[in-house]
């Protein structure tokens, strides 16, 4: 039997696949396992508490929706329901944005879809880091500033949607030469079930020592099912780290 080849289910040319890449990093990593992402977030609520999501005040001046900083926000994730949903919200300068009109029960990825500004490695996207909350306050996702603005949320977690399977082929972890990680990943089926008993939450790997680069292969590409969060959790042996996740695969729908 042949199989669709990596390039073709990526250019969108393979029947009920397409192509996922994820990356996340977390530059604080210390003495307790927290995602890898920034801010060392990804909210999983169950059903019955997904959220209406805003761009929080206190950014940027410039990322207004006339500005020369970001100008629109992409927030990519699940509805109530498990289907995938997308919506895009206009950014309001230091004050917040409106609430989307979707509501989220998990959110996979946030990024810049529109800028005032021509992108140069000297003048990017956005002008300032742009936090990602729902109206009682809790962070979602950020957009960081630092050395430079990213343009995109960095989230080493993914939800697979509902009728789809996901299949991880490749992983590459990262972190700092001077002190060893324990990095863990993890997935949590049944993310639609609102009572006892669950599903449980299973190791899938552990790196438990790792300083440096370590890339990983599968072949046959680990599966996860629908309905499941999948992720990357990361503590430090000592001090703060910085630690980065990026994986791929595809996801198919039968």
């Amino acid at each position: 039997m042949s199989y669709p080849s990596g390039l073709d289910i990526a250019r969108g040319i393979v029947t009920n696949a397409r192509a996922v890449r994820q990356y996340g990093r977390n530059s604080a990593v210390s003495s307790t396992f927290v995602p890898v992402s920034r801010g060392g977030i990804y909210r999983t609520p169950q059903v019955g508490s997904e959220q209406a999501l805003r761009i929080r005040a206190g950014g940027n001046a410039n990322d207004s929706a006339a500005g020369s900083g970001a100008r629109e926000i992409t927030l990519v994730g699940l509805d109530a329901t498990g289907e995938p949903i997308t919506e895009t919200i206009a950014t309001n300068g230091a004050s917040a944005s409106a609430l989307s009109s979707l509501e989220f029960l998990r959110l996979t990825d946030a990024f810049v879809s529109k800028s005032g500004t021509y992108a140069t490695q000297t003048a990017l996207s956005h002008a300032g880091t742009i936090n990602i909350e729902d109206a009682a306050g809790n962070l979602w996702a950020i957009i960081q500033d630092t050395d430079i603005p990213r343009g995109d949320a960095e989230i080493a977690a993914y939800s697979v949607p509902v009728n789809r399977s996901l299949y991880i082929s490749h992983v590459r972890l990262q972190s700092d030469l001077a002190n060893k990680t324990n990095l863990v990943m993890f997935k949590r089926s049944g993310i639609l079930q609102t009572a006892a008993p669950y599903n449980g939450m299973q190791l899938i790997a552990e790196f438990p020592s790792l300083s440096g680069v370590e890339i990983m292969t599968y072949d046959p590409p680990i599966r996860i099912e629908q309905l499941s969060d999948v992720g990357f959790l990361a503590k430090s042996s000592s001090g703060t780290i910085d630690v980065c996740v990026g994986f791929d695969g595809f996801e198919v729908r039968p």
